[in-house]
């Protein structure tokens, strides 16, 4: 699965558990009290105002590669 800004945050943390510890390098909690963030990754980082989104999804979309299931 290729991430994309209109992923589900809840199907990354579903398929790549792993992925939540690449969030929290770069400074993004995509959990919440109920679990993963109920959005799409794009607007999740909208929110966080992260500034290179297309950056972030980049290196999210590397990191999963180099660190599957």
């Amino acid at each position: 699965m290729i991430i994309t800004a209109e992923t589900q945050v809840e199907d990354i943390i579903e398929q790549y558990p792993k992925a939540v510890s690449y969030f929290i390098q770069n400074g993004i909690n995509c959990i919440s009290c109920v679990g993963p963030f109920p959005t799409t990754l794009g607007k999740l980082l909208t929110m966080k105002k992260v500034e290179d989104i297309d950056g972030f999804i980049k290196g999210l979309n590397e990191f999963i590669s180099k660190n599957k299931k």
